[in-house]
């Protein structure tokens, strides 16, 4: 009797835990741990083919495999991702976008820029890489002294201490006139004599310090005349200063200083767009090697392109080219994929995000640009 009772009362409490547990748990077998999520599935595929175009320190094509700041990053994602890369390099960048939008390319490298226009045509951008934006370059002065010294005959920054060495002489000039005017035989009483009687004794004190045919000889005149040759060291050094070689440069030349002239970009680039809303005439040149070279051998004036491409050229050809101005616009870029796949455009994305955050993004700077900080 007992045995009987036990064993209903076991079968009993087996029945309640059955029926007490959650239905997924009764069927859910011991397995282990549930893997880590990748952003990745498997309609991503393991080659994926990738275009480049060749842009100076991003891309470079003179040897095989490629390098430069975007193919270090490119192989860092893709050995996260487990991606196998098939580089495909183009001569052509409009060619490049062209084929990537149709699908013959599964994604593209060359310091693309990520804009609007490019997103509705059938691109999608991963995060952004780098921040940059258009330069203005020209032709370097030494490489033409006779363009340089006409334009630098135009140029503010000679004719403003100019002026002011005029305005500020004609001033103390009349001064020592009005003081001198009355007792003084070498100042005459007409105004415009007097006054440029005095404006000559500004000038040859301001340039050697030493007096010319008259001298003022009452204590006002020559207050006036102490304080002058104070002042005219101020004044000497700020002309001198607007004759140095860095303020003659073209650092400071606008569209509007070369309007009408011809103006040279790749194209299907931002910079073509950009260039076309300008002044000047547009000549479009098929990739960098071309544009480059038409500046050099003076088939446009200008050219504009990105700036840390043509910061790089400067930097190595000082004697050759200079950049002017600012940069243009500011612009991001990030490696383009086809509209459609949007699984790897997320998981290159975040690879991107936790580069920066580990630091990877500023080595990069550092090596490809001596820069401290990360875009």
């Amino acid at each position: 009797m007992f045995i009987q009772r036990l064993s209903i009362v076991l079968l009993g409490c087996a029945f309640v835990s059955t029926t007490a547990l959650p239905t997924s748990a009764q069927n859910q077998s011991v397995a282990d741990p549930a893997p880590r999520p990748t952003a990745l599935n498997s309609t991503v595929k393991s080659t994926v083919k990738v275009g480049i175009n060749e842009i100076v320190p991003f891309v470079f094509l003179e040897s095989d495999p490629p390098y430069g700041y975007e193919i270090d990053l490119w192989n860092q994602v893709a050995g996260d991702l487990n991606l196998q890369t098939e580089w495909v390099p183009y001569e052509s960048f409009s060619q490049m976008l062209a084929d990537l939008a149709t699908g013959k390319l599964d994604a593209a490298i060359a310091g693309i820029s990520i804009t609007a226009e490019r997103e509705s045509a059938g691109l999608d951008f991963s995060y952004p890489s780098y921040r940059s934006g258009l330069q203005l370059m020209v032709r370097s002065s030494a490489s033409s002294p006779i363009r340089a010294l006409v334009v630098s005959f135009f140029n503010w920054k000679i004719w403003r201490p100019l002026l002011l060495v005029l305005a500020t002489s004609v001033g103390v000039g009349a001064l020592i006139w009005l003081s001198e005017r009355n007792h003084n035989e070498h100042f005459s009483s007409n105004p415009i004599g007097g006054i440029g009687q005095g404006t000559w004794f500004a000038i040859v004190t301001l340039g050697t310090f030493g007096y010319g045919d008259v001298t003022p000889t009452r204590l006002i005149g020559r207050i006036v005349a102490c304080l002058w040759m104070g002042a005219s060291f101020f004044i000497l050094a700020d002309f001198i200063a607007s004759l140095t070689v860095e303020q003659l440069a073209k650092s400071n030349l606008s569209f509007k200083d070369i309007q009408g002239e011809a103006v040279g970009v790749i194209d299907s680039t931002t910079a073509e767009a950009y260039v076309r809303a300008q002044p000047v005439k547009l000549v479009e040149f098929e990739n960098f090697d071309r544009l480059l070279s038409g500046l050099a051998a003076g088939e446009v004036t200008a050219i504009v392109h990105d700036f840390p491409t043509l910061k790089y050229v400067a930097n190595r050809h000082s004697d050759k080219f200079e950049l002017a101005g600012e940069p243009l616009t500011k612009e991001d870029y990030g490696i383009a994929f086809r509209e459609g796949n949007e699984a790897i455009v997320e998981a290159v994305s975040q690879e991107i995000l936790l580069f920066q955050e580990r630091g990877y993004m500023r080595s990069l700077n550092e090596k490809w640009f001596g820069e401290d900080a990360a875009p």
